[in-house]
């Protein structure tokens, strides 16, 4: 058997890279790479088994159904809103193919709820990011890093002495070196993190697995990052930006360079009702589970071919 891992060509987000990394702890060997967004044009003679997790997709039409060169293992599978992806990823063709391969395991509970009402046996598996391995001692003088927050929402006493970071790269690096950059902050936050504020879910997860506080901004409302209220951490909304009356295309009126600046009234309302001492979720009984589940799911699919 062949084993497969995914590279994205269309993204800039490292989130994606620590996705693949989780995978590949499941797999004997990495003997190819598929680029998520294009598996239905992978030309690959030999079959090769790939765990269907992400974020699917920014082309649907051009990703599913994949080619038969691929064994599938659903697991942390997640249709975006962002696009047309809903409306394709349950049409009749698409369904099908998912019925073949059955039981999907999906990232968050309304991609469960959507493909079991099309029929499709599916189960919530939760996201593979959480099964990275927890680290075995808390930082001696640990930092707090920042991941895509701003600055001006945070106490001064976190924004004077943090350590501020962004999963987005420029997108001319090769997969090689954004895979690389993905190791080296999994590293960095299990070394050196005594607190970890984001936006970004692929951030969040793989921390909580490591046993590190998190505090996590987003849309609670949002299906994508659902998850994380499922975890029991709380979601906290980013303060809304002070709105002005001001022409649609500021790029002539240099006076205007400020208007995206956050309200201070409001920022200081929102702070006070965030926990900035969070305690680390103890993630490691349910953590065994997902362990086991994607391993047995891996042996089942193997076992049927």
């Amino acid at each position: 058997m062949k084993y497969a891992s995914f590279i994205y060509t269309t993204s800039s987000n490292l989130g994606d890279q620590i996705q693949s990394l989780a995978m590949e702890q499941f797999l004997p060997s990495i003997d190819a790479k598929f680029d998520r967004d294009y598996l239905s044009e992978v030309t690959n003679k030999e079959k090769h088994l790939l765990i269907m997790q992400g974020w699917f997709s920014h082309f649907p039409d051009k990703c599913f159904p994949p080619s038969d060169t691929i064994t599938p293992v659903f697991f942390g599978f997640h249709i975006t809103d962002w696009n047309e992806s809903i409306e394709y990823f349950l049409k009749p063709l698409s369904v099908d193919y998912l019925k073949q391969h059955e039981p999907i395991g999906c990232r968050d509970k309304k991609t469960m709820e959507m493909l079991i009402e099309k029929g499709v046996d599916a189960f919530h598996s939760k996201c593979l990011t959480l099964t990275f391995p927890k680290r075995l001692k808390e930082p001696k003088q640990g930092k707090v890093f920042v991941v895509d927050v701003e600055k001006e929402i945070l106490p001064e006493i976190i924004s004077r002495n943090a350590v501020y970071i962004s999963h987005i790269v420029n997108p001319i690096w090769g997969e090689e070196i954004k895979s690389l950059m993905a190791i080296k902050l999994l590293n960095l936050y299990r070394e050196n993190a005594s607190l970890v504020i984001t936006k970004r879910l692929h951030c969040a997860l793989p921390c909580i697995a490591m046993g590190i506080p998190v505090i996590f901004f987003g849309d609670a409302n949002d299906y994508r990052v659902s998850i994380i209220k499922d975890l029991g951490l709380p979601i906290y909304p980013l303060p809304d930006k002070n709105k002005k009356n001001i022409p649609k295309n500021t790029s002539r009126f240099p006076f205007f360079r400020n208007v995206g600046k956050y309200n201070k009234k409001i920022i200081n309302s929102s702070i006070n009702d965030i926990n900035w001492n969070p305690l680390a979720i103890d993630f490691e009984k349910e953590k065994s589970i997902i362990i086991e589940k994607v391993k047995d799911r891996i042996e089942s699919v193997i076992n049927d071919i």
